[in-house]
């Protein structure tokens, strides 16, 4: 591993990853304070939303998506400089405009878990006594992170941006590919087998994130990112001057 490689994607990697946090953790604890609970989007492909299943051994690789993300976005970044920029353009525009929407727009799937059979007549503040371990694992997961953020899903946004920096890098070794495609794709599933989100938030998701990858490529604005960050990690003696 060259260290003047890592170096390079520290910040911008630092910086798409606060974005990430602040949108949706801080509307969140916004929702929470504020009491706003949002609105419940289930109306929307009604029919289809009732025919995905609950599938709690699904959390499995959900409870990974953030060390995930975290590898796979350094693994893209530290093969190709362009990607990495391609990939932190696309993560600070989708996370804020997640976050603006989860602001002004707040969406709600507390009914949605309730279908999932862990509550006791359907009550939301009563849990099941004889969960299995991974329904608990599941519960964990509701009692952690609040209802809200729901409609567009942030989970396959950063899904499908890993998938987009894959798709971008054409040596990338195959079996890594597979692995990271898969991991992405599972994670996209269970957002909606474990009442994370209804499938709306799924398909914005997806929509949002490769609408502005092709955006961002067609007008390279990417390029500028790149620049942004280039300043800056020459500033720090993170990156050396370009002759």
């Amino acid at each position: 591993m060259e260290i003047a490689k890592v170096k390079k994607l520290l910040i911008p990697l630092s910086v798409a990853l606060l974005f990430l946090l602040v949108n949706y953790f801080g509307n969140q604890i916004y929702a929470e304070v504020f009491g706003n609970p949002g609105k419940d989007y289930s109306y929307i492909f009604y029919n289809l939303n009732q025919s995905v299943p609950f599938l709690a051994w699904t959390i499995y690789p959900y409870i990974i998506a953030y060390p995930f993300w975290f590898f796979a976005f350094i693994y893209i970044s530290y093969r190709s400089e362009k990607n990495m920029y391609i990939i932190t353009t696309l993560a600070m525009i989708t996370f804020t405009i997640c976050g603006v929407w989860y602001f002004f727009w707040q969406s709600d799937v507390e009914a949605w878990r309730v279908t999932s059979g862990l509550f006791l007549d359907n009550n939301y503040l009563t849990p099941r006594t004889d969960l299995s371990f991974t329904e608990s694992i599941v519960m964990w997961i509701y009692q952690k992170a609040g209802p809200r953020n729901a409609l567009p899903s942030m989970h396959t946004i950063s899904s499908w941006i890993a998938i987009v920096g894959v798709r971008n890098d054409k040596t990338m070794p195959k079996v890594n590919k597979i692995i990271i495609y898969t991991l992405s794709i599972s994670i996209i599933i269970a957002t909606q087998t474990l009442k994370q989100h209804y499938i709306i938030d799924l398909i914005v998701g997806i929509i949002l994130t490769e609408g502005f990858y092709w955006i961002i490529i067609k007008y390279k604005w990417h390029e500028n990112v790149c620049n942004f960050f280039k300043k800056i990690n020459i500033r720090f003696n993170l990156e050396k001057k370009e002759d």
